[in-house]
Parts: C-alpha cells; sequence; structure tokens
C-alpha cells in the first residue's frame, strides 16, 4: 500500500477535528447504558457521517492528489442518514415498531449504495477511472446526491409526525416534562432538515452551472449534526421506564360529554383543587386517575374533551392559579421565584416562566410587579 503525506493546513485540521470527534462519539454512544437499543442507530449515524466526512478530509488534505487510487473507498451510505434517523425515533419514542423484515427493507436503498463502491474499489484502477469520468461525475453523482435529499426529507417527514405523536402522548400522562421533550431530537430534525436543503442547491449549481464548492462547507455542516447527536443522545435521560408505563391515548372526537361524563369531569375538577395534587412535580395521568377512581384513559378523554386541556395544560392552570394566590398572601421580597414556583408544583424555573408567560400573556415578574403596585 502506497503511503501518503497528508498536508495539514486550516481545512484538513477542521475536518480532522470533526472525524475524530465523530468517532468519538459514536463509541460513546454505544457503551451508554441509557436507551442503549436507541443509541445503536444514534451511534451508527454519526459513524457514517463521520465516514462521509474522510472524503472531505482526503480531498482538503490533498491525499486523493497523491494516490488517486483511494477514489470510491466504500465510505458513502447517505442513503442510510434518513432510516437511521428514523429507527431512533421511534425506538426512544415507542409509537410504533419495526419488525426485522420492515428494518431490512428501509436499508435496502444504503446497502445498494454500500456494494456498488465496493465493487468499485474492487475493480482496476482503469475502470474506476472510466467510470468517473463517463458515468458517475455527469450521471450517477448527482443522482445519488438527489436521492441523498429525496430519502432524507422523507424520512425527517414521518419522524416528526412520531415526534409529535410522542409530544400528544407525553403532555397526556405527566405533568413534568423536563427530561422527557426530546427537544433536541426536534432540532436534529430542523438540521438534518436544512442539510438536505443544500444537497438540494448544490444538485442544482452541478446540474445548472457545473459549480463545485470549493470549501468542505459540507462537512462543517456535517460537524454539526455529530456534535447535536453528542449533545442530545449523551444527555438524554433513560426513557425505558416512562415508555413502559405511559398510557397511549389517541387524539379525542370533539364530541360534547353527556351528563354523566360532566359529573365526572366536575369530580375531576374538585378532586385536583380540594386536594392540591397539583402540587406534587412529579404527578402522572396514572397517578391522578387513581385519585379520581377513573380509568387513565377515561380521564384524559375527559379533560381533552371537557376542558378542551392536556394532562399537563390542565395541570399547569391549578399550579399558575396557586402562584397567583401566593404573591397576594406573601413578601415578594423575602421570597425567591423560584422558590414560590417549586411550592406551587412546577420543577424548574425556566419551565414556570415558560408555562405562566403562555397563560397569563406575561411574565411572572411583570405580574409581581403589577400585583403589588395595585396593592
Amino acid at each position: 500500500m502506497q503511503i501518503v503525506s497528508i498536508d495539514f493546513n486550516i481545512s484538513s485540521v477542521l475536518v480532522f477535528f470533526l472525524i475524530a470527534n465523530g468517532v468519538f462519539v459514536s463509541v460513546l454512544l454505544l457503551i451508554k447504558r441509557d436507551n442503549k437499543k436507541a443509541n445503536q442507530y444514534l451511534s451508527l449515524l454519526a459513524f457514517l457521517l463521520t465516514l462521509w466526512l474522510l472524503d472531505t478530509f482526503f480531498g482538503v488534505a490533498d491525499i486523493y492528489g497523491k494516490n488517486p487510487n483511494l477514489y470510491f473507498l466504500p465510505i458513502y451510505y447517505s442513503f442510510a442518514f434518513g432510516p437511521l434517523l428514523y429507527c431512533y425515533t421511534l425506538q426512544i419514542t415507542h409509537t410504533k415498531k419495526l419488525s426485522l423484515k420492515e428494518k431490512f427493507i428501509h436499508f435496502i436503498p444504503a446497502i445498494l449504495q454500500g456494494s456498488l463502491y465496493v465493487f468499485l474499489q474492487l475493480s482496476s484502477y482503469q475502470f474506476r477511472l472510466y467510470f468517473w469520468l463517463e458515468i458517475h461525475r455527469p450521471y450517477t453523482y448527482v443522482i445519488e446526491l438527489a436521492v441523498s435529499f429525496l430519502s432524507l426529507l422523507t424520512y425527517i417527514y414521518f419522524s416528526r409526525r412520531h415526534l409529535l405523536k410522542y409530544k400528544f402522548i407525553i403532555e397526556n400522562n405527566y405533568s413534568n416534562l423536563h427530561k422527557i421533550t426530546l427537544q433536541w431530537l426536534r432540532q436534529l430534525h430542523w438540521v438534518l432538515f436544512l442539510v438536505s436543503l443544500f444537497w438540494f442547491f448544490e444538485t442544482i449549481a452541478r446540474v445548472v452551472w457545473n459549480l463545485y464548492p470549493s470549501t468542505p462547507l459540507s462537512s462543517i455542516m456535517m460537524g454539526v449534526i455529530i456534535i447535536l447527536i453528542a449533545v442530545g443522545g449523551l444527555l438524554q435521560s433513560d426513557l425505558k421506564m416512562i415508555n413502559n408505563e405511559f398510557e397511549t391515548i389517541e387524539q379525542p372526537q370533539q364530541i360534547a360529554l353527556n351528563d354523566t361524563e360532566l359529573r365526572q369531569l366536575a369530580i375531576i375538577k374538585d378532586k385536583m383543587v380540594n386536594e392540591q395534587l397539583f402540587l406534587q412535580p412529579e404527578l402522572t395521568l396514572k397517578d391522578f386517575a387513581n385519585y379520581v377512581q377513573l380509568p387513565p384513559r377515561e380521564t384524559s378523554k375527559l379533560i381533552n374533551q371537557g376542558l378542551h386541556q392536556s394532562f399537563i395544560d390542565f395541570v399547569n392552570h391549578f399550579r399558575v392559579m396557586h402562584f397567583k394566590l401566593l404573591v397576594n398572601q406573601v413578601d415578594m421580597k423575602k421570597m425567591s421565584l423560584l422558590g414560590v414556583a417549586l411550592d406551587c408544583g412546577f420543577n424548574s424555573k425556566a419551565t414556570f416562566n415558560r408555562v405562566f408567560k403562555k397563560m397569563e400573556g406575561k411574565s411572572p415578574s411583570e405580574f409581581i410587579n403589577e400585583s403589588q403596585n395595585t396593592n
């Protein structure tokens, strides 16, 4: 094997750092105990993104120029990015279970893509040169980029649908979403969407104007994705217990409640107020349903259809009302806002501020100032 020197410059050093970071992230995700099955997909996604970066590194470090035989290494698996994101989303949210056969079907394009590069790498240099000049550069390169764009876009769409379903489920099962919102995964979807748009415009530029970007912008974007995967995946708390215990609830039909249901709804509200169950930071739908002696699914339906609220909004409504009551009873100059928020059942100041402003149209500080000035 021919040994080549590496040209170290700003671009090659940057891409090398991104590659090292990607390998490190892949290993950490693979050995992380929490969300182990889901993290296997995320680890593989980070690793395949890292392999993609090798192509850029070989270019900016002039390795290809010194050893053209390295062209068409089997390091391109962009058709797998979307399916891996989709499988991770399904696994972490438990909103759908795929059979082994279904998973295999999703990864057939990536398997064919990888097989092509294995075949090319095993072929003679003359054949690879012919393939590059006569087939890949004028035709299949653009096709590969376009299919990667469409594949990723399609899987992002279906992944976000399952995230919305997961969001509806947890909002109707828990009153504390601090560690289970998967907000970082939504952000990852958006970043991957931007990458897919970049591929789209890059494809247009290649086809229409024959433009090939000279800076590794695509690689930098890949590096950002890997960092986001690292931060989100490694810091994500274990959702196994949560996903095993929540009640799967479907979107309710907007039908008026009958007299019996209206009486049950009144009991639900009275129970929440009289026993101040909203003060429990970790109150769940199952816990509350036990208090009112109704099935969780029925309890959720009554809250959704009768009050047009999710379970968490229902609980937070009483927490906010309790806070407004406390403001008029205590000297806020001697109390911290966080302390009062915690006394009302909120689990953090950030969550309290967001919920209060959403419900009251003003921040807690603005409300306190108005209330004290009035008094």
